[in-house]
Parts: C-alpha cells; sequence; structure tokens
C-alpha cells in the first residue's frame, strides 16, 4: 500500500524507457504482454509516436500461453510479423509483469528466435514494476555489449551524449540543444544514446574522448564505459544561457583523464526543493548558487537516488506518501517539478514552480516542455531564486 497514488498517476516504467530508447534505431520491438503495456507506451509514454510509428509489437499474450509456457508460439508470431516488414537491424523482445511473474526466459527466447531467423536478436528483463530510467540503462547496456566495436584509439575532438530520451527531455528542440552545446564548444557528437543515434554510432561509441551524462539513466552506461574503456565521463545538462562552466568541465575531464560527476556544495538544506530528474535538478542547483547566490537547495527523486551526485541531504522519495509529508512539514517553502505536483494538498502554501517531466505526467504537459539551454529557463531560474531569497530572508533558511 506504500505505492499508492492519490495525486500523482502511475510514472513511466521501464519497459516504456527500453522503448524510448529503441525509438529511432532500425529495428523491431516486442513487449511481451496482452494489449495494456504495449498500449500504455504508445498512447502515454511516447511524444514521438503521433508522428512517426515504429515497429512496435505487442506479443498478444493471453492467459493459456502463460500457463503453458508456449515460448515458441511467440517465436511464430515474430516470424509471421517479420514477413509484413523490411529486415529489421536487430530484434529485442521486452517483457512485463505476468511474463515476470511466470520466469519467462526472454534472453533464451531471443536466442533461438535469433537461430531461426539470423537477425541478431536479446531479450531485456524489464518487468513494468520498475521506473523508466532502469529500463534505459537496461536497453543501452544491451545495445553496447552487443553491437560496440572495441576502442581503437579514440578519436580527440569527439563526445557522447549518454541518457537522452524523451521521457526525460521530451520531443522539443532539447536533443539540437545538447547538440548545439557540443559543436559550439568544439566537440562533434559521436553517438546521442538514445535520440537521434544509428546503429553505426553505437557501434563506434567506444572511441569517443568523452562521455556528456545528462541523465541518471546514463549513469550505468557512463560508468561501464570508464571501466572498460577508461572513457571519462561529465556529469550535467545546459540549463539557461550560461553553459560556460559545463563546457570547461568537459575540458577539464578530457585533460586530466578524470570522470567530474557534479554537485554544489553546502553545509545545510534552505527551503528550496527540486523534484524531478536528478540530472537536470542538480544543473539546476548549480545554475542558482554559481549565478544566483542561491545555496542550500535540496533535490528529491522518485526514480532512485545516485548517491554519487547528491548532497548528504537529498531526497530519494520511495512514494507519493513521503512527497506529501515533506510537502506539509513546514520544511520547504519553495517546489519546483511537474505541474502535477501542485495538486497535492500544502503545495497551495509554498511558491510552486513548474518543470513538466513527461516520465511523471506524460502528455498532460509534453507541449508544455521548457527549452531547457535558453532564456526562457534562464527566466525561470532567476524566479526560483527570487523565492528562495525571500523565504531565506522571512525564516533564516540557508543561503
Amino acid at each position: 500500500m506504500s505505492q499508492l497514488c492519490f495525486y500523482l498517476p502511475p510514472f513511466s516504467s521501464d519497459y516504456a524507457g527500453a522503448c524510448s530508447s529503441l525509438f529511432d534505431l532500425e529495428g523491431m520491438v516486442i513487449i511481451h504482454d496482452g494489449a495494456c503495456c504495449s498500449r500504455n507506451y504508445v498512447g502515454f509514454d511516447e511524444p514521438r509516436w503521433f508522428g512517426h510509428k515504429r515497429p512496435i509489437f505487442c506479443s498478444g499474450l493471453r492467459e493459456v500461453d502463460a500457463v503453458l509456457g508456449a515460448d515458441d508460439k511467440l517465436i511464430e508470431k515474430i516470424q509471421k510479423a517479420l514477413q509484413t516488414m523490411d529486415r529489421p537491424q536487430f530484434i529485442a523482445i521486452l517483457g512485463s509483469p505476468v511474463p515476470t511473474v511466470i520466469g519467462a526466459d526472454l534472453q533464451g527466447i531471443a536466442m533461438e528466435l535469433e537461430d531461426a531467423v539470423g537477425i541478431p536478436s536479446f531479450g531485456l528483463s524489464t518487468t513494468g514494476l520498475s521506473y523508466y530510467n532502469r529500463g534505459i540503462d537496461l536497453t543501452a547496456a544491451a545495445l553496447v555489449s552487443r553491437f560496440t566495436q572495441p576502442r581503437t584509439g579514440g578519436r580527440p575532438g569527439t563526445a557522447n551524449i549518454l541518457g537522452l530520451t524523451p521521457l526525460d527531455f521530451s520531443d522539443n528542440e532539447n536533443a539540437a540543444d545538447l547538440r548545439v552545446f557540443l559543436e559550439t564548444a568544439g566537440w562533434r557528437v559521436g553517438c546521442s544514446f538514445m535520440m537521434g543515434a544509428s546503429l553505426e554510432d553505437i557501434r563506434d561509441a567506444a572511441n569517443a574522448e568523452v562521455n556528456l551524462v545528462v541523465s541518471q539513466s546514463g549513469m550505468g552506461l557512463a560508468r561501464r564505459m570508464w571501466q572498460r574503456w577508461r572513457i571519462p565521463y561529465v556529469v550535467g545538462t545546459p540549463a539557461g544561457t550560461d553553459h560556460t562552466a559545463l563546457a570547461e568541465r568537459i575540458k577539464r575531464a578530457c585533460e586530466t583523464g578524470v570522470c567530474i560527476p557534479m554537485g554544489e556544495a553546502s553545509l545545510e538544506p534552505g527551503g528550496v526543493l527540486i523534484v524531478g530528474e536528478q540530472v537536470l535538478a542538480n544543473t539546476i542547483r548549480e545554475r542558482l548558487a554559481a549565478q544566483y547566490g542561491l545555496h542550500g537547495v535540496t533535490v528529491g527523486t522518485f526514480f532512485g537516488l545516485d548517491r554519487d551526485l547528491a548532497q548528504p541531504f537529498d531526497l530519494d522519495l520511495p512514494s507519493e506518501a513521503a512527497l506529501v509529508e515533506l510537502i506539509q512539514s513546514g520544511r520547504y517553502q519553495v517546489l519546483a517539478g511537474d505541474p502535477l505536483l501542485q495538486e497535492i494538498p500544502g503545495s497551495e502554501r509554498l511558491d510552486c514552480f513548474s518543470i513538466p517531466h513527461v516520465a511523471v505526467s506524460s502528455k498532460l504537459y509534453w507541449h508544455d516542455y521548457l527549452r531547457f539551454a535558453s532564456a526562457e529557463m534562464e527566466g525561470l531560474l532567476a524566479r526560483i531564486a527570487q523565492a528562495g531569497h525571500k523565504c531565506a530572508g522571512e525564516t533564516g533558511c540557508a543561503v
């Protein structure tokens, strides 16, 4: 019952994150489910679906198939579907709650399928019981393990982008703005995991000089690429109009060969709470401190707090109830996050600022998404800082 939500909808699941990661690739994706999970993804978790259809199939799992474990039937269905489309570059089979409960061996099914059709195939152990960032991480790991070629000396001046999907960045100009930022700073974009990437980009990803991690879902891949190929990574995303500090960190990482996470240091929390995707929230915190002198901003997330990126007082929110308790505790006077957070009782007493998040509110606000690297975001930062300084003056919050 601790996961029961009264004010917020169900968040995007791991299979949605996996599907979103595979959307731009020339592959075939099968969600092994009875239709509901597939419908949730295409109808509520994918801003690109309504203009760009992709070969994402539902297995049509039925009770008798689940009881009997009819894996051969799934393989037959996939073979028939292949006859109706151009030959894909790969086939991905994703799990949902029912295959998880019955213990379906998706990787084993994928191996049988690959033997039968001769197309690279892999199974992803998504369950529908975890959040989208886990699905993104699983997919990136599978793609790199299967397709990325060994490092051949590297390509100086090349940067990969890790953790980029519409579930965090929507389908506006944010992805393009990231590329512009890197190119303006003197970098060539290698592989953009996973918006705008191609299989050729993924094959060559190990030759990048540096990785830019723009969301928490890219941290697992960043760590794996550091351990395997010693590619340093920098964590952060452009926010507002001044991106100098991030560009300097990328340059420093390449010069030193050292990974540079993030975190604006503060001894104690103040009265400002940002709830959302951890890397974006951290970036906002850093800009508020560096540009506006507002310190002690607390970051909270529902999607698993990466402690390497967190301050000691940051919050790993296990449930909606935990956020309700925080909002009603009186500890915070300013709240920034998805507009639906303002539906929680007690938020009406706070200064609230909207930062839509597709993984939280789905299609309700994905047309209202901010361009993060823009004057619009800079104006939002200024307003949050003004409210934060006001609360500090009135209540003695840390500044």
